[in-house]
Formats: structure tokens, sequence, C-alpha cells
């Protein structure tokens, strides 16, 4: 173990082998100490408290107190230094993102509050995310808050029924506020204060008892809405489509074909620079339309030898052909390579393994709008799930690449929330491409170098 990698237990170990031989050569120089007193006088002489000699001491024992404050104080006074660092550094780092986020807030206009993140919280962001509407997620739970933050979406924390934390929220520059919380009375005061702070406010309240509806509407809610009975409304309806008793519900999950043609979206994921004649190649596309670079800059009829860098995207034309089938060759599978010899990790990554299984077998029988509407829909939970698990266990274990390790992770988080967005258009092959990399360079990469750690400091 070098100092480079675990400085902080460096200097610990350092300062309790100071005390160690300290109290051990008070003990061997003078007679009749106790183990305390020669502790005691370790302690008082290293931090220079100076409350006096504890019994007199020899001319040795004098000349080995001068030794051990030179040494004592140094290491005490080094790791004084890198713990006060570390205090502060965390400190900046914590005021700068919620600086950086409150300012993102402040620039806000017309934007959605969203009061509570409970499930119908949750749904409600992810649908405003992927339709690239900008909203603001309020509540009083943090580790809520911190799953909300992974995905990407500006939060606050605090009590949505006082007038500061709306107002810090940017009511009086918002358009919508959906009140999520499952109490039907908090849901009425924060919809008073809602209308008060900002009259043409348009307010939608979630709604659990339906006696008390007429008090939401007169406290200033335009509408509410019961969570229950649409779900079962929804439920009603699958039962009706396959029993044949409704029409069956056409919404595609590809673009609308216009003359033969639609529009498709091809996400570069890789670490190498391409083309766009090289991926006009791959998607089999007579056109590209435009390249959405990963800063948000938009290159309309991009040129031919314009370079696609990881996290780009490409909007494209394609031809449709019903008839062709999309082929994905089956390279994901679980093996015995991808054990990491975590147990509770290995359980979650062969669950991740088995959607990727799932999704190709899917698509190579034809069911492809469907195969990457599901593979989102259990991908969304699993990386905020997952992620969160294996970012506390880095933590409890003190690993020191833990902040280079979460950054991955809010770079793959995001990938799943952009590629969610555009679910409808984006090419099959490059879902399955991005689901090969996550699987075989994360696991197999990443996740090993913490595991090599554990081992190697295993207890």
């Amino acid at each position: 173990m070098t100092p480079k990698t675990r400085p902080h237990l460096q200097l610990l170990i350092a300062i309790l082998l100071v005390l160690l031989v300290g109290t051990a050569g008070y003990l061997l120089l003078e007679d009749g100490w106790t183990v305390l007193d020669a502790l005691y006088m370790t302690v008082i002489t290293i931090t220079t408290i100076g409350y006096g000699e504890v019994h007199t001491l020899s001319t040795a024992s004098r000349i080995f107190t001068i030794i051990l404050i030179f040494t004592g104080l140094g290491v005490a006074a080094v790791f004084a230094t890198q713990l006060a660092k570390m205090i502060v550094q965390s400190g900046i780092k914590n005021l700068y993102e919620k600086r950086k986020m409150n300012e993102k807030i402040n620039n806000l206009k017309s934007h959605t509050i969203i009061c509570g993140y409970g499930r119908i919280g949750r749904s409600i962001s992810l649908k405003l995310f992927e339709l690239g509407l900008d909203f603001v997620v309020l509540d009083t739970n943090e580790e809520r808050l911190s799953e909300a933050e992974q995905r990407g979406y500006l939060t606050m924390h605090g009590d949505a029924a006082v007038d500061g934390v709306l107002l810090s929220a940017g009511i009086g520059r918002a358009e919508y506020i959906v009140l999520c919380i499952n109490n039907d009375a908090d849901n009425i005061n924060i919809a008073l204060a809602s209308r008060e702070l900002n009259s043409d406010i348009f307010v939608v309240a979630r709604g659990t008892d339906p006696t008390i509806e007429y008090r939401m509407l007169r406290a200033g809610a335009n509408t509410v809405v019961y969570p229950m009975t649409l779900g079962g409304e929804q439920i009603a309806h699958i039962l009706a489509r396959h029993a044949g008793v409704a029409p069956a519900d056409n919404k595609s999950t590809a673009g609308h074909d216009v003359m033969g043609y639609s529009l498709k979206i091809f996400p570069y994921l890789e670490d190498e620079p391409l083309k766009v004649a090289e991926a006009l190649k791959r998607t089999n596309s007579p056109k590209a339309l435009v390249l959405h670079r990963v800063d948000g800059e938009d290159v309309e009829d991009p040129d031919a030898n314009e370079v696609l860098e990881h996290g780009d995207s490409l909007l494209v034309l394609v031809r449709c052909e019903k008839s062709t089938k999309t082929n994905i060759k089956k390279n994901v599978t679980w093996s015995e390579d991808l054990l990491l010899g975590i147990p509770s990790i290995d359980a979650e990554h062969r669950v991740l393994v088995k959607y990727a299984e799932d999704f190709q077998k899917a698509v190579n029988n034809g069911q492809e709008g469907e195969a990457i509407a599901r593979l989102f829909d259990r991908l969304l939970e699993y990386t905020t799930s997952h992620f969160a698990r294996e970012e506390g266990f880095m933590q409890k274990r003190g690993y020191p690449d833990i902040e280079i390790h979460m950054k991955e992770h809010r770079r793959i988080t995001r990938e799943v929330m952009e590629l969610n967005r555009d679910k409808r258009y984006v090419f099959s092959e490059s879902v399955d491409k991005f689901l090969q990399d996550w699987i075989i360079t994360h696991i197999n990469h990443t996740d090993r170098k913490y595991v090599k750690f554990m081992l190697e400091n295993k207890k």
C-alpha cells in the first residue's frame, strides 16, 4: 500500500505508532510508571499542551521527550492539516454544487415545480425529462433527492408548503406546479401558497379522497388527479384489448413513415472518433440531417468528413423497409468471467446481463420497438438503485477512487436517460452497443479496480 493511494490512513497509522513508541519509551526509561502515565505523558508532549510532567523525569527521559516532541508534533501537524484540508474541500465542493444548482434554477422560466418525489413524482419527472421540459423537484427526503440528482434533474431540499422554498424554486416565473404529496391536507396548503405567490400558475394536485376535491379546487388547484383511478382504467383497457372488446393501441415506438422514409437517431458511444460518412454506412442511411454535439451544439446538414465524438448523436434519414429484420449478434451472456466475488453486486450484475439477453432475443424476433421500451423501463430503476448500493459499499470500505467511480456512474446514468428520451427513434444496434460497453467495459474494468482494492485490504 502506497502513501499516494492511502494518505489519511498512513498518517493515522503514523500517529498511532508515535503514541506506541512514546508510551513504550517512558515505560522503559522510568521505573514505577503505569501504562496510563506513559500514554498521558506522550499525548501532552506531542500536542504541546504542557500540563507538566507526570513524574520527575530522568535525564534520559528528558532527551527522549525532546526527540518525541519534534517527531510527534510533526506527524500530528501533518495529520491535522490533511484532515482540515479534507473537510474544507468537501465543504467547498458541496457549496459549489449547491450554488451551481441554484443558478440553474434561478435561470428557469415557464418551468414546472414538482412537489414530492415519490412514485408519482418520479414518473412525472421522467416524462418531463423525455419531453425536454424544464422542471424542479422539491422534497424533504435527502435520499429521494439524491436519486433525482443522479438522473440529472434540478432539485431543491425543503417543504413545499413554505413560501421561501417555493420562491427559491422560482414559483413567480413557473408556469405549472404539480402537487404529488401523498396527503390531501398538505396538497391543499401548497395549493393555497402557490396561488398566493403566483395567481396565474396552473396547479395540478394529486388526490386520494374524492369527497374533498372541492376543497382543493377552492384552495387554488386547477385540476385534481386520482392515480388509483387512472391505474384502474389503464388495467381495464389492457384487459379489454386482450379480450378483443376495445381496439388495439396503434401507437408506434418508431417515427412516422413519410413516402417510405423516417427519422432515426444514431447515438455514438464509442471512444474512437467516427466520421459521418462511416456512420451513414453503419446505419444504411442515405442522408445525415443534424449532428448534435454532447455540449449541446447542433450542426445542420453535416459534411461527410465531420467527426463524431463519444456522446454525440446523429439524426439520419432511413428507408422504411419493413421486410428487413434487424439481427443483433447475441454476444452478451453471463459467464464466470463477470463474477467480482461480491455476492450482492454479482447478483445485480446477473440481472443486468439478463436484461441485455432479453433485449437481444426480442429484437431478433422482430420486437424492436417493444424491446427498447421494455429495456429502458427496467434500466431506469436499475441504474439508480444498483449504483446507489455500489457506491454505499465502496464508501463504507474507504475506497480511495470512489469519486472517479461515481463519475463513471453519472456518465452511464446520463447516457441511459438520453437514450430513454429518444428510445422511439434510436437504432437498436446502438442500444445493444451501449449495453455491451457497459457490461464488458464497466464491470470488467472499472468495477474490478475496487474489487482488487477490497481484496488487497481485506481485514
